[in-house]
């Protein structure tokens, strides 16, 4: 190797005079812009280095000094430890000079002059960085995985926890719409993250095993939206913890409603003392209005069922209209529902239950009624305990429908 290069790499000795730690080179830390399992692209960014003056000296410490022309060459280390005095003198006799390991311990590298030759590739699969490599690829499929369980128990969550799962979705609060999507954003960076780097490695894993020489990777496009996700999320994070609570899903207290609205006492039923009104803006479900009137039906994935209760919906996306009308449907009405022809509407289901009152043998039974509309993007429920039937108020359930879309 040209002994000018071996000059400029090297640093004097600590126990040397003053005068001469004065003339010490003067060295740099420079960060890798390349991947640590590109051996050609480690190479040609090492030589651009050295073609600006900067000849590494160890780790990803560099000598500023005179630019000069050199080349690199990075090889699998044998051993977790500095290439013996063996091979050294074998690339010695080839041009080249040993300069440091790699970070991650899987590589020698030498330095050399333009007309260094590079080595013949040989079988490395007995040899410390093969090993280190195959350590290193199987330990970059956990973080994946745990991404993985991660999405599965959110899937399970929507479909499988929640009884009503659309409905959960378009009515749930900004802070957990945000508090989602950075889950799920989350997840996709921990599984596409490091996709190209575990391509690369097994990549080279390949040519260590079959003694070929690997050729430079391709650049990574993906770094950029990597970045950019990872960024998002960490706004969508600090949203959550500054935002505003949210709203509640009950709703506030009414002695009367001021939405349009269809009163049991109006149906038979009895008078209420006092009745809960919403009035929405969602994330995900746009606009949803809500108004019922104690007793209390139950509760449903968070969402509280009145005894008689009138929920108007209009989805942002508004195709959501749809499944939803069906979603709604399929779990109130069941095997129950009937199918109606109204003017104005493209779809219309009612369904009666009578229970026989098993707490009150003396009282009437039991009525459940449900009644649901859609026209276009826009879809109004209503559910009763009162024993009027609602097929003879449906020309009152279209005037309440127009009411509320004129709100929405």
């Amino acid at each position: 190797m040209d002994e000018t290069l071996r000059e400029a790499a090297e640093l004097p000795e600590k126990n040397e005079t003053t005068a001469a730690e004065a003339d010490e080179p003067k060295t740099k830390s420079i960060h890798f812009k390349v991947s640590a399992y590109d051996p050609r692209g480690i190479e040609q960014w090492l030589s651009e280095r050295a073609a600006e003056g900067k000849l590494l000296l160890r780790g990803d410490e560099f000598v500023i000094g005179e630019p000069c022309e050199c080349r690199y060459h990075l090889e699998p280390a044998l051993d977790d430890a500095d290439p013996d005095k063996r091979t050294r003198e074998t690339r010695a006799q080839m041009g080249w000079d040993y300069v440091c390991r790699t970070k991650d311990g899987i590589f020698y590298i030498w330095r050399g002059d333009r007309t260094a030759h590079v080595p013949t590739p040989k079988d490395c699969t007995d040899s410390y960085g093969y090993r280190r490599l195959c350590k290193k690829l199987r330990r970059s499929y956990f973080l994946p995985l745990v991404y993985l369980l991660m999405d599965a128990g959110l899937i399970f969550l929507v479909f499988y926890a929640w009884s009503i799962p659309l409905l959960s979705l378009l009515t749930m609060p900004k802070n957990d719409v945000i508090q989602g999507v950075s889950l799920l954003l989350g997840s996709i960076i921990g599984m596409f993250s490091g996709a190209q780097e575990r391509k690369e490695m097994r990549t080279l894993k390949r040519a260590m095993e079959d003694c070929e020489y690997v050729e430079q990777m391709p650049r990574n496009r993906w770094a950029g939206v990597d970045r950019a996700l990872s960024l998002i999320v960490v706004v969508l994070m600090v949203a959550v913890l500054f935002g505003k609570g949210g709203y509640s899903k009950y709703g506030d207290d009414y002695d009367e409603p001021t939405l349009p609205y269809l009163r049991a006492e109006e149906l038979g039923g009895n008078p209420f003392d006092w009745c809960y009104q919403r009035d929405l803006s969602t994330p995900l479900g746009g606009r949803v209005y809500s108004v019922g009137e104690t007793p209390y039906a139950g509760m449903i994935d968070g969402w509280e069922q009145l005894s008689t209760e009138v929920d108007f919906y209009a989805p942002r996306i508004s195709v959501l209209a749809t499944p939803l009308t069906h979603e709604l449907r399929d779990y109130f009405m069941e095997d129950g529902a009937q199918t109606l022809s109204i003017d104005g509407f493209d779809e219309a289901y009612y369904a009666e239950f009578i229970k026989p009152n098993t707490r009150l043998p003396n009282e009437p039974d039991e009525v459940h009624q449900f009644l649901i509309l859609r026209r276009g993007g826009e879809m109004l429920y209503f559910r009763t305990e009162a024993p009027d039937s609602l097929r003879e108020h449906l020309d009152e359930f279209a005037d309440i429908f127009n009411q509320y879309s004129e709100l929405a």
